[in-house]
């Protein structure tokens, strides 16, 4: 198909003959990314950035102020050089050898490196020492600059400083930053410096000329910056010799003691207390960290997808980057029509059965790089179609006219409008085959069938958290009803020690382990001794219940035992005496099949199916999470409120 996005990476230009980036369309957006190390942009770089990009990225920080002072009038964005830094923070740290502390340079043999200004100052400070030596690394050499720094070497009269030019493998280079003690870089420009970030990535000192993309480096402890004193005209020999702006250069004086320093940095050991904290530093520069800012260049809204997702501090997207991308492919990246939806279809269930399914794909989806958003298609007229019919057994929730009953209860996710989620077309279009409906193979514990393990297993208060985090970024209750919670707890709740009360109807006891269930007058003994074990006394007014059932006889009960300091939602959908009389004339067998709970009666008469309902739940379970402690059975609705409140403590009654 026609291409959407141009993205210029080689030199800007290079010279007279240069033409390249004549290459680039006019008719996609064309984006360039940048670097250059002098404090001026070539003239010409200028023009066709202005007048041949429509967005520029730059790696450091003082680059945008550059690009700002040389005229450039297109948005530019500060997004660092993603480096496949993970091989490198993830070794073990070694100390090298013992005897001998090492320096090492690993930059291009060009006089802009002032590779000179090291030697000698290395020279100075060390003499012919043979407990420290300086080891320069490059495979690249402009004109006949190494062969002028082996003569400077030479004229030093020592043998601790010595040149390297080989060819390096990526485990060969690896290797050798890893065999220095601190990694050294006096160039008068720098754009970015890679081989300074992949050295922090292994914990070691840096001792850096203040220029640049060095600057950006500054604050983690053990990394030195010397400030430049002496102004040099930036010549580019390759550039047909021009000058474009100045540089800043290292004076050998200041040098010296830098480099002295470090080495008493090291030979003390104060370097090892550090280093975790310098390899903590260089993760923002990795490709994990950074994956969401470079997938926001082309999807601006992913902020809204990812909000959980370190956003490194030198990472720095103008305000209007933003609209011009969206402009022209979407805030969505739409035009780029690739599968970044997730879709999580409706089943027949209870709502949190629905509601932490969705919930789990949201939580394991996010971590996964090539599925951006997970979308509820909760529209009840496609449900019906998918299912042959409108005959649930438990699903009860909302009307086939409602259209994605996800927005009569919360607010939409992912910066999404209403239209867009009840968009059959937006969801489908651009998504992944619907998910599956249960997600056991990463949630293996989550459903209720299970949820009894869920409880009982040591990692629940990680898990509840990891949930939690997910919860809390994503998914908003419409104003109004998170009005209404507000307004029941400031009254029921201020002030007093509450205890929830999840009372299940005794038909959920084929859910249960064992196959028995809780009875109301276990609840009722069981919070009397629950305050007397958190020295509240059960006869005074310093503690209420909050009471979540779907039994009006259980309403009658508490307040029987504890009167005033009960509280719950009295226009609730419940079972009658009537029903709870019909419940108790069956036999025992009969009690045990689904179909007798206050779901399973509304979902029978598809008249009665509302939102509404739905919304009575999710009261109950948002209410009983601002409870500090609650005494609940197996049930989604437990589950649910163990991530809403992974403070909440939490008593399996049985």
């Amino acid at each position: 198909g026609q291409v959407k996005v141009w993205i210029f990476t080689d030199v800007l230009w290079n010279g007279a003959y240069d033409t390249n980036y004549l290459l680039i369309p006019e008719d996609a957006l064309r984006i360039a990314y940048v670097v250059f190390d002098s404090d001026e942009l070539p003239p010409e770089w200028t023009s066709i950035l202005n007048d041949r990009f429509d967005l520029a990225i730059v790696p450091s920080q003082h680059l945008q102020h550059v690009a700002s002072a040389s005229g450039v009038d297109i948005p530019v964005a500060v997004l660092p050089l993603a480096l496949d830094l993970e091989r490198l923070l993830t070794r073990p740290f070694t100390q090298p050898d013992s005897s001998k502390i090492r320096f090492l340079s690993i930059s291009a043999y060009h006089p802009r490196k002032q590779h000179d200004t090291l030697i000698q100052a290395f020279a100075q400070a060390f003499g012919n020492r043979p407990d420290v030596e300086l080891v320069l690394h490059s495979n690249l050499a402009f004109g006949e600059t190494a062969e002028q720094l082996s003569r400077l070497i030479r004229q030093q009269g020592v043998q601790n400083i010595r040149l390297s030019r080989a060819n390096l493998s990526d485990q060969e280079r690896d290797a050798l930053l890893e065999s220095c003690d601190v990694f050294v870089n006096l160039s008068r420009g720098e754009s970015y410096s890679v081989g300074a970030r992949e050295a922090l990535a292994l914990g070691k000192p840096l001792v850096l000329s203040g220029v640049g993309g060095h600057l950006d480096l500054a604050g983690a402890p053990g990394i030195q910056l010397i400030e430049p004193t002496r102004r040099v005209m930036a010549r580019y020999p390759e550039i047909d010799n021009r000058v474009f702006g100045w540089q800043y250069a290292v004076e050998t004086s200041a040098a010296v003691p830098a480099l002295q320093a470090a080495y008493n940095f090291v030979s003390s050991g104060e370097h090892l207390d550090t280093r975790h904290q310098r390899r903590a530093f260089a993760a923002d520069f990795s490709f994990s960290r950074l994956s969401a800012s470079y997938t926001e260049i082309l999807y601006p809204a992913i902020r809204q997808i990812r909000r959980s997702a370190p956003v490194p501090a030198l990472v720095n997207f103008p305000s209007t980057f933003a609209p011009r991308v969206g402009k022209a492919i979407g805030l969505n990246a739409r035009a780029l029509a690739y599968k970044q939806n997730r879709i999580i279809q409706m089943h027949d269930g209870g709502y949190y059965s629905i509601f932490n399914v969705f919930i789990s794909h949201l939580v394991w989806n996010l971590q996964d790089e090539w599925c951006h958003r997970t979308l509820p298609d909760w529209d009840v007229s496609r449900f019906i179609e998918r299912n042959g019919g409108p005959n649930f057994t438990s699903f009860c929730y909302g009307r086939p006219d409602e259209g994605n009953i996800w927005l009569s209860l919360y607010e939409p996710l992912f910066g999404l409008s209403a239209e867009e989620m009840n968009d059959r077309t937006f969801l489908y279009e651009n998504a992944l085959p619907p998910a599956r409906i249960f997600n056991e193979d990463r949630e293996p514990l989550l459903t209720y069938t299970n949820a009894y393990r869920l409880y009982r297993w040591k990692g629940f208060p990680a898990w509840r958290r990891q949930y939690h985090r997910v919860y809390r970024d994503h998914v908003h209750m419409r104003p109004e009803l998170e009005a209404e919670i507000e307004a029941f707890t400031q009254r029921h709740f201020a002030g007093r020690y509450m205890v929830a009360a999840h009372v299940r109807h005794p038909a959920h006891v084929i859910e249960q382990p064992g196959g028995s269930i809780a009875q109301t007058q276990t609840y009722i003994d069981r919070i009397a001794t629950e305050l007397r074990r958190r020295g509240i006394d059960p006869t005074s007014s310093d503690w209420g219940v909050f009471l979540a059932t779907d039994q009006g006889v259980v309403v009658s009960q508490f307040l029987d035992a504890y009167g005033g300091r009960v509280c719950w939602y009295p226009d609730v959908r419940r079972t009658t005496a009537e029903e709870q009389a019909a419940f108790e004339a069956l036999s025992p067998e009969e009690k045990q099949r689904e179909g007798r709970q206050v779901q399973h009666l509304v979902a029978s008469t598809p008249q009665a199916w509302s939102s509404r309902m739905a919304w009575e739940i999710i009261r109950d379970a948002v209410t009983m999470s601002r409870c500090r402690l609650m005494l609940h059975v197996v049930s989604n609705v437990s589950t649910a409120v163990a991530y809403m409140n992974p403070e909440i403590e939490m008593i399996f009654t049985s």
